[in-house]
């Protein structure tokens, strides 16, 4: 018997626990409106400025929305709505209002559908007070943030790697035991070890966990911390985790410039968690996302490229095979 997904899982189990629970997307599944209706399951027309203004006012009336962007790189086109509507009403109304809204959107993973389509905005839009964003690094942990988001009264935007859908998506790394609710801002223990640590974020979860187990059979034991939410951000947590007196290698797709990993190194040196000489950001490149495989796959960290900065960063390491 296949395995359900835990997304699919998470928000039926929504659907039917919330009767005010209403789906905005611009393609719904023929079997969801034929189980929850098509009053709550509605078709959209391709305007995501005017559909995320139209959840933000079924918001404000008490329904909760979860919206469906498809691609995240089709909510830049509802920015302002996003920004200075759907993050500021419960600031503007003193707590007044609130906003339960879910915005769902696809990031960049195996597709390699060019600039236009893929996109890692996780750091950009941490940066945007009021709201929580989530980054699933498998699909259990994103089962179990989604769980938490339909359940929370503010919004929050869930960032997920086409990877976590793929048909292989069951052979994947899967650090999380079950789908059950995942707190915000509280980052998770992906792996056990001694020797290192990776921190990573999304689609770099899965990256880490592959080096992880390539470095492993040098007799080398990786530590993963998978961050879970950009906003807010475990910095603390993460700190508490780190090896001590041994390599720190922060792994991120996005640029340093506005990543979080560039915040999480900074507490993590000037609150004394690890040296700056043992820290270590592996970035992707600042650049649009190019179509050609061969080309895009030089410009994001992969398994290969952690595996050799943890063997030539000048920390100590247990073996050194």
């Amino acid at each position: 018997m296949s395995r359900r997904h835990p997304a699919g899982v998470a928000i039926r189990e929504a659907f039917t626990a919330q009767p005010m629970l209403s789906h905005f997307s611009t393609y719904q599944q023929e079997d969801l409106i034929a189980e929850y209706g098509a009053d709550r399951m509605v078709r959209m027309p391709i305007a995501e400025n005017a559909m995320l203004g139209m959840a933000l006012g079924m918001a404000l009336t008490g329904r909760r929305v979860l919206f469906s962007v498809n691609r995240v790189a089709f909510l830049f086109s509802a920015f302002d709505q996003l920004v200075n509507q759907v993050a500021t009403w419960r600031y503007m109304t003193d707590g007044q209002f609130s906003v339960p809204l879910v915005i769902r959107g696809l990031t960049r993973g195996g597709e390699h559908l060019g600039a236009q389509h893929e996109h890692a905005p996780h750091g950009m839009l941490s940066q945007i007070p009021g709201l929580v964003v989530a980054v699933p690094g498998s699909p259990n942990a994103l089962g179990g943030l989604l769980r938490t988001a339909l359940q929370h009264p503010d919004p929050v935007v869930v960032l997920e790697s086409p990877r976590l859908f793929a048909p292989t998506w069951s052979e994947l790394p899967e650090p999380e035991p079950t789908a059950a609710a995942l707190p915000f801002g509280v980052a998770g223990l992906a792996r056990p070890g001694t020797d290192l640590t990776l921190v990573a974020i999304g689609n770099t979860v899965i990256e880490s966990l592959l080096a992880a187990e390539r470095l492993a059979t040098r007799g080398i034991q990786a530590r993963v911390v998978d961050l879970r939410t950009a906003a807010p951000l475990d910095r603390d947590g993460v700190a508490a985790m780190v090896v001590p007196d041994r390599p720190v290698i922060l792994v991120d797709e996005q640029s340093r410039a506005g990543s979080v990993m560039t915040d999480l190194a900074y507490h993590l040196v000037c609150g004394g968690a690890a040296r700056p000489e043992h820290v270590e950001l592996l970035s992707g490149a600042g650049v649009p996302a190019p179509v050609s495989a061969a080309l895009l796959d030089g410009l994001l960290p992969d398994a290969e490229r952690i595996v050799r900065a943890a063997l030539d960063n000048p920390a100590p390491l247990a073996q050194r095979r």
